[in-house]
């Protein structure tokens, strides 16, 4: 009887040892963090990635912190030598210390890019009316599969296709193996097509700003300035009004180039490169990219990034009716 009641308490001792996260245990041994990041918020620390667990304590902001894994809701950190958890939405510029590692934490994949053979469209299902894609048009692609093309759309959970047979595909080459012309990576976004005053607007400065990054070169160890290249946004440098998701009103000149240096900031985040400066719209991000994944841009606030690649790169950009795309290549120079 003795014997059998010893192991039932030696068993709920192991069940509640096992319903105790790791991280909350005091002296843990932690490995080498692969990323960095950067507090957006005076904001508290979890032991465990729950807003019940016990708060370990306070990190500030613009503390830089070690990042072990960024998820949806939180953000897998050193705090003061042990695990601890804080909000990613609040955990910014998070990037990977050994940027030829492989890309950002969260990013999705790309494994080509298509040229439009012929105009199709696409339709989410909560959606009234279906999308374009118009003749021309360039697509990234996540993946092929039953003679679909397939790629995200907005913040859908569910990915959208074209048929395959109507892109021409260019695939990705890895940096490493990459000759000169060869294309790196390729990201599209997707953007309003109304012909309303204020977004016929938008999409003049979105072709502006792409009109402005074609043909951008940065070389190795150079710093790439987005503001550099397509600022300043006023009306003396060719900008129209449009609406605008930053700032203090609600319309402002060259609105609608935010959403090109956010196409272009997901190509950067997917080779390897250093972030040497960006700024979110809001916490909770804009509609055509995931939270987390947008870059602002303005008179104080800049995207910038670091070329770390043996050699130089060309930046190219498209926006047609709806899609835009920005390339980046190993320059022929």
């Amino acid at each position: 009887m003795m014997k059998r009641v010893w192991l039932c308490m030696l068993l709920l001792a192991a069940l509640l040892a096992a319903a105790v996260p790791a991280c909350a245990q005091d002296g843990e041994e932690t490995e080498e963090a692969p990323y960095t990041g950067i507090i957006g918020k005076n904001m508290d620390v979890y032991a465990y990635a729950s807003d019940e667990a016990t708060v370990l304590g306070r990190v500030e902001t613009g503390t830089i912190v070690d990042v072990y894994e960024k998820m949806r809701t939180y953000t897998k950190i050193d705090y003061e030598g042990r695990i601890g958890y804080v909000l990613t939405k609040f955990t910014e510029r998070v990037q990977r210390k050994d940027p030829f590692e492989g890309p950002m934490p969260g990013t999705s994949s790309y494994i080509a890019v298509g040229r439009a053979t012929r105009d199709m469209t696409f339709k989410p299902e909560e959606y009234r009316y279906a999308i374009n894609v118009r003749e021309g048009a360039y697509v990234a692609v996540k993946e092929l599969e039953g003679g679909r093309a397939y790629f995200e759309y907005m913040r859908l959970d569910e990915d959208m296709s074209v048929p395959a047979d109507g892109l021409e595909l260019t695939y990705f080459v890895p940096w490493d193996e990459a000759q000169p012309g060869d294309l790196l990576y390729a990201f599209s976004t997707y953007y309003s097509v109304s012909r309303s005053e204020d977004n016929l607007g938008r999409m003049h400065n979105i072709d502006l700003a792409a009109e402005r990054l074609c043909g951008t070169v940065v070389q190795p160890d150079e710093v790439f300035s987005f503001n550099a290249v397509c600022g300043p946004y006023d009306k003396d440098n060719g900008y129209e009004l449009a609406p605008i998701l930053s700032g203090e009103s609600d319309t402002g000149y060259g609105g609608g180039t935010c959403q090109v240096c956010t196409t272009l900031y997901n190509v950067v985040l997917r080779v390897p490169t250093f972030i040497e400066e960006m700024h979110w719209h809001s916490q909770g991000g804009v509609k055509y990219v995931p939270s987390g994944f947008d870059a602002t841009v303005g008179s104080q606030w800049d995207m910038q990034f670091r070329n770390i690649l043996p050699y130089a790169v060309r930046l190219e950009f498209d926006a047609n009716e709806g899609v835009m795309t920005a390339f980046m290549y190993r320059s022929e120079e």
